[in-house]
């Protein structure tokens, strides 16, 4: 098993990291005004919450835990996105597994990831993994998904239907469950009304540094789930609350696409719309759990608990 563990060469006094430095809000005005301040009025948008839900269900969120095993609080359903291991190897993918066994929520959920190459049958073998190893894995009492659904049945008897992949846009040919970012992957895929999806890849323009899927985001929009679960993209770190209005669509257009200003005013006019008319439509709950992030993956994140 490989043994290196990448936070110990930072307590090594002989070695040193230039990380580089966040360019400063006057520097990303600067570059690019209108998506600067498009966002900025995102920011501070109103956000209308959806009734509690009578019997609420605690969901623990992690990703891209690789060499890690953070300390997991409590809750009723345990999920993680994907990058289980740094390099697919069987050892350490079975020992990652074992340590998730051994966490007490009742119900665990996992989706593969690009790292997690030993699980994607299309994938020949790697340093540490072979054809075939993925029918050597001991699952326990963990749920995986890949490209598929289930319902579960939360301790206090609410039912969730969730549905889980391991796929992402490509971004290295060698690595696991990869996909053009040209090619409609999700077309008729995520089944109606579900209550959980878990993907290893963000919905493009939404806590995933751009990097994310746009056929992805366009399914939320056509079918919102109540809380979306991924990872991949590092250093995004946290939560956001889609509401499918006229604000959200303005600024994922001038995110993607034109950033002039026509299509900043539209952003502004959504804004106005949020306040004056805000949306009592679906919500989404987006949480990017993902566990290390950063510069030589060097931040250190806790596990996202979430009620829904």
């Amino acid at each position: 098993m490989n043994s290196w563990d990448p936070y110990a060469i930072t307590e090594d006094p002989n070695v040193t990291f230039i990380v580089p430095r966040e360019p400063s809000a006057w520097q990303r005005f600067k570059r690019q005004p209108f998506l600067f301040l498009a966002l900025k009025l995102y920011k501070y948008r109103r956000i209308v919450l959806p009734q509690p839900p009578k019997k609420p269900v605690s969901v623990i969120c992690i990703s891209n835990t690789y060499y890690q095993s953070p300390k997991i609080p409590e809750g009723d359903v345990l999920i993680h996105a994907g990058d289980l291991t740094p390099d697919g190897s069987l050892a350490f993918f079975q020992k990652t597994l074992d340590w998730l066994n051994e966490q007490p929520h009742p119900i665990k959920i996992v989706v593969g990831g690009m790292n997690d190459q030993l699980l994607d049958r299309t994938k020949g073998k790697g340093r540490g993994w072979d054809r075939g190893d993925c029918d050597k894995i001991d699952w326990g009492d963990i749920v995986y998904l890949e490209n598929s659904g289930t319902t579960i049945t939360a301790p206090n008897g609410r039912r969730l239907r969730v549905w889980g992949s391991p796929n992402s846009p490509i971004r290295d040919g060698n690595l696991g469950f990869q996909y053009r970012r040209d090619d409609y992957f999700w077309c008729e895929k995520i089944p109606q009304a579900v209550d959980i999806l878990i993907t290893h890849t963000p919905p493009y323009g939404h806590l995933d540094s751009c990097i994310g899927c746009y056929w992805l985001l366009n399914e939320l929009w056509e079918n919102p789930p109540r809380l979306h679960v991924f990872g991949r993209a590092e250093e995004n770190h946290g939560t956001e609350i889609l509401q499918y209005d006229e604000l959200q669509s303005a600024v994922e257009y001038i995110i993607g696409r034109e950033k002039g200003p026509s299509q900043f005013w539209e952003v502004v006019k959504g804004f106005v719309l949020s306040w004056c008319r805000p949306s009592t439509g679906p919500r989404t709950l987006l949480v990017n759990a993902c566990i290390t992030g950063g510069f030589w993956n060097l931040k250190r994140r806790e596990p996202i608990t979430v009620i829904i």
